[in-house]
């Protein structure tokens, strides 16, 4: 991609599915979506997932596309298999994924099916943390622009439910365990916006993790765009070389094409030439964080080819996203805020802020991260730490020489705790740092439950409401 010229999205194919024989591995969201995909092509299709179906909420007489329920993580399944797509979240350890390595059968990821079925160029943005948000403005950039839009991935609607539709531009999130099975996945734009420790559970170590996401740039060329966060060595270390174009963004003092604050503009420089796109105050989300997400969202949608007054636009209209940072209510001078999404330690990091005195609520099922690198900011950035779920103890551990940690055991707990402790003045920040299995069936759910309770203080105790 030259730096003149918007994307194209030309050069990927679509593969046979006519009559081949498909087995689709996991049957949540994306699984669903890749099955009546290939059923709508033609393709003989198999679906196993190692939960039931009474455990999956479906019937077997409403799966999609005329696919065969098996049901079993038997290797047997793979005869007469001509190819496996996998959905994100299932394990490289699971042995059907092992039987088909073993055999030589093709594995191709929902999103690397997906990817080759639609049509139009592709902004994929990955990373720790911020995706969404990220995902989510640019989209809504784009369609200020006018264009065409789909926004899909790892975001909600997995990318195979947008087969054979065409495109002005695809905006993708993009996870590791999606890029993990992708074999020839080429964004025009790539973005990552940070890397830090997570789904240890899933990868074996952080190195893996890493590679993962790497992937996302292994088939970009010089036509294309990288965007990377400026001044990040690990992610520099970790990613070079890149044969597609460099772009970064952060503050104004790197070199080089990318985006940037400078005064009450966010900038973007190509060529040496600066263009003034937005001002920084008509951004409403709080946080550095988010300041690097705008970054992001403006940088690739210019690369893209999208005029500066539709992010103008966009930026100004753009609400948080709901678990994100959400600011619930304001009872009695006390700020809750919830902040579900956060299912890392790197999520939490960014929601703390030392300069507003914070009674924190964390914990759930770990993932196998190591919270003790965070003491020192939790030290300085919560001065109560109200812990739930799995990883309490290990909180507790990691955390408790830094700043008062009790254990609370359920959210309901430490709502109620954090009710009677908190002053005016300080918030109540819900960001978990966690995945939330092991007591709700996702983030929205705890999300919408710690929304619930607070609202339920405020019509027990007659709070001054948000």
């Amino acid at each position: 991609m030259k730096e003149e010229v918007a994307i194209t999205g030309s050069g990927r194919t679509a593969p046979e599915l006519r009559g081949r024989t498909a087995i689709v591995l996991g049957y949540g969201k994306s699984g669903r979506a890749a099955a009546e995909m290939l059923g709508k092509e033609g393709a003989l299709v198999r679906v196993t997932d190692a939960s039931s179906l009474e455990k999956l909420g479906v019937e077997a007489a409403a799966i999609p596309g005329g696919a065969q329920w098996i049901g079993s993580e038997d290797p047997s399944i793979l005869k007469g298999a001509d190819l496996v797509v996998v959905s994100p979240g299932v394990p490289p350890r699971n042995p059907i994924l092992r039987a088909a390595a073993a055999r030589g059968t093709p594995v191709m990821s929902e999103l690397e099916i997906g990817w080759r079925m639609t049509k139009g160029p592709v902004i994929a943005i990955t990373g720790t943390n911020g995706k969404t948000t990220t995902t989510e403005l640019a989209g809504a950039i784009a369609r200020a622009a006018g264009w065409n839009a789909i926004v899909a991935g790892n975001v909600g609607t997995p990318l195979t439910a947008f087969a054979g539709q065409t495109a002005d531009v695809l905006v993708i999130e993009v996870s590791s365990f999606q890029l993990a099975y992708s074999e020839s996945f080429r964004p025009e734009v790539g973005v990552i916006l940070n890397l830090t420790e997570d789904h240890l559970d899933w990868h074996p170590d952080f190195d893996d993790y890493a590679k993962a996401k790497r992937r996302m740039f292994d088939h970009q060329t010089s036509e294309d765009a990288a965007c990377l966060p400026a001044f990040d060595v690990e992610i520099a270390r970790r990613f070079a070389p890149i044969s597609a174009r460099l772009y970064h963004f952060g503050d104004d003092s790197f070199a080089g094409s990318g985006a940037f604050v400078r005064g009450s503009w966010v900038v973007v420089r190509r060529q040496g030439r600066e263009t003034n796109i937005v001002r920084i105050a008509e951004w409403k989300l709080a946080g550095q964080h988010n300041r690097e997400n705008l970054l992001a969202a403006v940088l690739s949608t210019s690369l893209a080819g999208i005029p500066p007054a539709a992010a103008a636009q966009a930026v100004s209209e753009f609400r948080s996203m709901p678990h994100r940072m959400e600011v619930v209510a304001e009872l009695n001078g006390v700020q809750w805020v919830n902040d579900s999404k956060s299912t890392n330690p790197g999520s939490l990091e960014k929601a703390l802020d030392p300069n507003v005195p914070t009674i924190l609520i964390a914990g759930g099922v770990t993932k196998g991260v190591d919270f003790r690198p965070l003491a020192e900011t939790i030290a300085r950035g919560a001065r109560l730490v109200l812990v739930i779920g799995e990883g309490a103890i290990d909180m507790e551990r990691a955390w408790g020489r830094a700043t008062p940690v009790v254990r609370a055991g359920t959210l309901e707990n430490a709502v109620e705790i954090a009710r009677r402790e908190a002053l005016a003045g300080e918030r109540v920040l819900l960001s978990p740092a966690c995945a939330s299995f092991d007591q709700f069936r996702n983030y929205a759910h705890r999300g919408d439950r710690f929304r619930e309770l607070v609202l339920q203080t405020s019509a027990n105790r007659g709070g001054d409401g948000s």
